[in-house]
């Protein structure tokens, strides 16, 4: 039977979910459960909970046949919320587990506390039960299950093109590394590919498949790798590739005759991001597109409410709804501190509505508000606290780390010290350590945010204090998140990442719930206040965008007039917010026109610019460039055209030498990092790199800056020297204070963070930079002296990419070792490296030797490339 032209169960159950009563008693259940986490109270009736039981075991058996099943969402909150509450009561438990079966969720249970009486009904369900159990067992996973609808996930990466997305808390990342472990343990032939937003991302998931898939690599002749350097054509058997957009692009680029059986874009919401690496999504689509046997496509994303918009990169015009699933294994409870009203609110997510739970006197400070929570919250394995900057994250964990004593733990101590050999022992950083605290940036190196996430999810770290490294897909698994502002950076959060931060609690497998505190500013007018919170909380998901869409009509006719006249610089739109991003998308348009290809931006360009004009348009580009239109959209045709001509004329030769009479070669670094700076027009393509708008003499000390810094990291100075070096140059009392930081008075601005911390901080923020902006312009001089015969023996791409000059450090990195790793090795050679014939072998003694990077690195190592051990 069939109403409104649905089947009568969903109608029915669609009212159930809006019943009056059920609204007012999840208000009274928010309202308590809240209450309970700040006195350990609470206090609903009999007949309240009891009948929120019942609603539970009726929502949580809703019959809907859609993906976006709010009911059985419901019914999880009222479960996990009366658990938390009721841990002992016989039957919450019993309801508890008639919902989480509801969802497919076979993980192992407390100890139940009740009993049933052994009826042939009770029978049959248990045996039906055990059935789906292992009916859902996940392919190659002896014991692991599928919960909720993370079967229909996997089952759909077997698609040709296939979009999904799914709450945070699914698990995305995770079955996708199934779903390829499966394919490799049982005799797949061919590539695979996955896309991850950062390279910390890259550490991460490498280091899982090796582990997973053990002996079965090598058995099964694969190889994980996360560089193209990495790519060894020599090697007879199939790959893993786990790269950044940017990494796999350039592999696809610099391996024309590359293939993947298939391309995973995990994280692919980025692909929407106004930024200019954006644009590498598309390359890789555009390059994939000339192949005769495309891959299977899979695009990965939290939440997004339309996630079909992403096929439109395989085949423009796409644009079907995809695959979308709003159906949680996990729930959150938000609770606000509004610090301008002086009041604590529980937020309930049926009504939609803040509950005012009691008010406060006097103004809590963010820190103190922490500090407090965190007294209530002892039993909870790790918190979170989110906020926009990097600076106020580190300067509130000092804040909060002077009212709590060092905790004498073992563990604890050993990752401080960690910390203090392989950053400075003057870090900040240190000292929270031991005091069970830690923050989180995005320039601490990979190997110690590994070591800080490890300590979280051992539950050895209380605190950790984060800023948007955490929208990054990094996997730090918590009971409770703080959210500080709605800002990121200087731009703010959209709600789809809003909604993503606070998906990082309550997550599968760690616990099906978790608490989110939501912390206003202290004026009515703040960004962060009480009304915009509640704007996140309770409004729709805005349709994704490709961030092809900033191309508005203003825009693409400035394009089309300024490619008109063969002008690549679009000088017009340079003052545009978003010119980067509109500057790089033009330069694979135009790569686009000269191979002809059909992709999302010439689809977009296509409704200002008719195909007379494309041809127009590339007729001129060729003749004003001679035929040599550049394909690498890293760069323009004048840049690449100016660079020419200075090898040509002998202007550029090469790279100077690092040392001159035994020293750093200063002088010449800093002369050839500004005659790139002239080649490549950095005052216009990279204008925040150089700091254009300041005066000359301060672009020249930048420069200069830049120059020390390079040397120091490509000749092989460890972090830990390099920071010494560093602290003795900014030394307040003798030293030049503005060395790295030239522009902006930091210290006056962050009192409780020490000046050799910002000192640090300074350095590697550098060294990031400096990787990510220098490298792609030290790899096109490469390039192009070794296209003109004169090929440098001393390549800078590689020093600075790998962190040394040493061949035997590079090949170490290379195959899988970090850079401190390969130094360590590199000074133990006579012990652990045998040079033969045909190159460099590791001896198996690198296993037990006291380093513990080293030590653990190998066992990936041995795993993943065991040829160059010796036997």
């Amino acid at each position: 039977m069939e109403k409104n032209g649905k089947k009568l169960g969903e109608y029915l159950y669609e009212h159930l979910a809006n019943n009056e009563y059920l609204i007012k008693l999840m208000d009274d259940l928010s309202l308590q459960y809240a209450l309970g986490l700040f006195n350990g109270t609470c206090k609903l009736t009999s007949k309240q909970k009891n009948d929120l039981l019942k609603f539970a075991d009726l929502l949580g058996k809703s019959i809907s046949d859609q993906e976006n099943n709010e009911q059985k969402n419901t019914a999880l909150r009222i479960v996990a919320m009366l658990s938390k509450m009721y841990p002992n009561d016989p039957s919450v438990r019993l309801i508890s587990n008639e919902v989480l079966t509801g969802f497919n969720n076979f993980l192992p249970r407390k100890r139940q506390g009740y009993s049933l009486v052994p009826t042939i009904d009770y029978l049959w369900n248990g045996a039906l039960r055990e059935y789906q159990k292992k009916k859902r067992q996940i392919p190659g996973q002896a014991s692991l299950s599928f919960i909720g609808k993370q079967d229909i996930i996997f089952n759909s990466l077997e698609n040709e093109l296939n979009s999904f997305s799914a709450p945070t808390s699914m698990g995305k990342t995770f079955l996708i590394e199934k779903y390829i472990e499966f394919k490799v343990k049982n005799g797949s032939i061919g590539n695979f590919a996955i896309t991850v937003p950062s390279r910390a991302l890259i550490t991460e998931v490498k280091s899982k498949f090796i582990d997973d898939l053990g002996t079965s690599l090598s058995e099964n002749h694969y190889r994980v790798i996360s560089h193209p350097e990495e790519y060894w054509l020599d090697y007879e058997g199939n790959f893993i590739f786990v790269m950044t957009p940017e990494r796999l692009s350039a592999l696809i680029y610099q391996n024309p005759g590359i293939r993947f059986s298939h391309l995973f874009i995990d994280e692919s919401q980025k692909i929407t991001e106004t930024t200019s690496r954006s644009i590498f999504y598309y390359e890789i689509f555009d390059q994939i597109k000339e192949w005769n046997d495309p891959p299977k496509v899979t695009f990965a994303a939290p939440l997004v409410p339309n996630p079909g918009v992403f096929k439109q990169l395989v085949e423009t015009g796409k644009g079907d709804k995809g695959l979308q699933i709003t159906e949680s294994p996990v729930t959150q409870v938000k609770i606000i501190f509004d610090r301008y009203a002086n009041i604590i609110l529980a937020y309930d997510d049926l009504s939609k509505k803040a509950i005012p739970i009691f008010s406060f006197e006097g103004s809590w400070t963010t820190s103190g508000i922490v500090l407090s929570m965190l007294n209530k919250l002892e039993d909870s394995k790790c918190n979170l606290v989110y906020y926009g900057s990097k600076k106020n994250a580190i300067s509130d964990a000092v804040v909060v780390g002077r009212q709590l004593p060092e905790l004498d733990n073992k563990e604890l101590n050993e990752l401080a010290d960690y910390i203090s050999r392989k950053i400075h022992p003057n870090y900040i950083l240190v000292d929270l350590i031991r005091k069970g605290i830690a923050f989180h940036t995005g320039e601490l190196p990979i190997n110690v945010r590994i070591r800080i996430e490890e300590a979280c999810r051992e539950g050895l770290l209380k605190l950790v204090f984060c800023t948007s490294t955490l929208l990054e897909g990094v996997n730090l698994p918590a009971d409770n998140i703080f959210v500080t502002t709605l800002h990121n950076g200087k731009g703010k959060l959209s709600r789809l990442d809003f909604l993503n931060l606070i998906g990082r609690v309550g997550r599968l497998g760690h616990s099906m719930i978790g608490n989110v505190f939501l912390i206003t500013g202290e004026s009515e007018k703040s960004h962060s206040n009480r009304e915009a919170y509640l704007s996140m909380l309770a409004g729709k998901l805005n349709k994704a965008k490709l961030s092809v869409t900033v191309i508005k009509p203003t825009q693409a006719a400035a394009i089309k007039q300024s490619l008109e006249q063969g002008n690549v610089r679009l000088e017009d739109l340079k003052d545009h917010r978003n010119y980067n991003l509109i500057r790089k998308l033009s330069l694979l348009y135009i790569k686009e026109l000269k191979n002809n290809r059909s992709g999302v931006v010439r689809e977009r360009l296509a409704k200002s610019i008719n195909p007379d004009e494309e041809k127009k348009i590339l007729q001129t580009l060729q003749n004003r460039y001679s035929d040599m239109l550049e394909d690498d959209i890293n760069f323009s045709s004048d840049q690449s055209e100016k660079l020419r001509e200075k090898i040509s004329q002998e202007d550029v030769r090469g790279y100077p030498d690092i040392y001159k009479d035994e020293k750093l070669n200063l002088s010449e670094t800093k002369a050839f990092l500004l005659k790139l700076s002239e080649i490549f027009d950095w005052k216009i393509y990279e204008s925040d790199f150089i700091k254009s708008k300041e005066d000359k003499k301060i672009q020249e000390k930048i420069v200069e800056d830049d120059a020390k810094l390079t040397l120091l990291w490509i000749s092989g100075y460890s972090l830990r020297k390099i920071c010494d070096f560093a602290i003795k140059m900014r030394n307040p009392k003798s030293g030049d204070t503005g060395f790295l930081n030239r522009v902006s008075k930091y210290n006056d601005e962050v009192p409780n963070i020490t000046w050799d911390t910002i000192t640090i901080n300074a350095v590697m923020n550098r060294l990031q930079k400096l990787q990510f902006v220098l490298g792609k312009y030290f790899l096109k001089v490469t390039q192009e002296l070794t296209k003109s015969g004169a090929a440098p023996q001393n390549d800078w791409y590689k020093f600075l990419e790998y962190g040394t000059d040493s061949d035997l450090r590079i090949w170490l990195q290379q195959s899988g070792y970090s850079r401190e790793s390969s130094e360590y090795i590199e000074e133990h050679k006579d012990e652990l490296v045998i040079e033969e014939f045909d190159g460099w072998k590791v001896s198996k003694l690198v296993q037990y030797v006291d380093d513990i990077d080293v030590a653990n690195e190998t066992k990936e190592v041995m795993v993943n490339v065991p040829e160059i051990f010796l036997s």
